[in-house]
């Protein structure tokens, strides 16, 4: 945090980038210390006399991201797509193709950029439905969004107290339970001759599939490593999962 004199004395551009930095930190909601951001951003604010308009009290998100694009504009930086852009060039009204019968289960993610990338690819690649569970984030966190690009608004999600209350409704409704998982019993994903319906499970960034829920699957699929690591980003695997089902279901 600068001091009132240095502050003071940087140049009205370089200004603008910290107030820019400081709303993009607020919008996204990174790291543990909004408290701090919100009191280095009320400080430089009450030092330039700024007025109501340009304050923190009272703005919802819609407001504090005009905020963040005026200050982007005074400091002279270009377009950031990661705060507020969620309709890109090229964007349709409808899809180009009718969704295929695969949900998935989006159980305990902490990372709501990776729920927000499975949102997104779930679009993409034609699939039904999010359902979550758990500690996972909602749709309405930042950062979700910001990685959503928008497909939180129409992709089909549901919100479940327990994931396997999901898990039993997808059965009764003829759904196969799938695990995306590494380990004994799980099949390459080039081997997988894939079901009319299922219910994709993913599992925790760090501790996969919790052993109650995995007991409940009928296929694990995992795909196979090359390299040194033994697993991969689950939003990333999720991707690859989700385009293997696309190119190999028959309709």
């Amino acid at each position: 945090m600068y001091s009132e004199r240095k502050f003071l004395a940087l140049a009205q551009a370089t200004q603008a980038k910290r107030f820019a930095e400081l709303l993009r930190i607020l919008i996204l909601q990174l790291g543990n210390d909004i408290s701090q951001v919100k009191s280095e951003y009320t400080q430089y604010a009450n030092w330039l006399k700024f007025p109501a308009e340009k304050n923190l009290d009272g703005k919802n998100q819609t407001e504090l991201i005009e905020l963040y694009k005026e200050f982007r504009t005074e400091a002279g930086l270009g377009f950031e797509r990661d705060v507020y852009l969620e309709n890109e060039p090229g964007d349709r009204t409808e899809s180009v193709l009718p969704t295929i019968p695969y949900g998935v289960l989006v159980h305990n993610l902490r990372s709501a950029f990776n729920v927000g990338s499975i949102f997104r690819t779930v679009d993409c690649l034609g699939l039904s439905a999010v359902h979550l569970s758990g500690y996972t984030p909602d749709i309405s966190h930042a950062m979700l969004k910001s990685a959503a690009r928008g497909t939180e608004k129409w992709v089909e999600s549901k919100r479940w107290n327990s994931p396997l209350e999901c898990i039993r409704f997808a059965r009764e409704n003829g759904y196969a339970i799938i695990a995306l998982e590494t380990g004994e019993g799980s099949v390459p994903i080039q081997n997988v001759e894939w079901p009319k319906n299922a219910l994709i499970l993913l599992g925790n960034e760090e501790l996969g599939i919790a052993p109650e829920l995995l007991n409940e699957c009928s296929l694990r699929v995992e795909i196979p490593m090359a390299g040194r690591k033994a697993s991969m980003n689950v939003a990333n695997a999720f991707a690859i999962l989700a385009y293997a089902i696309r190119s190999g279901y028959r309709f």
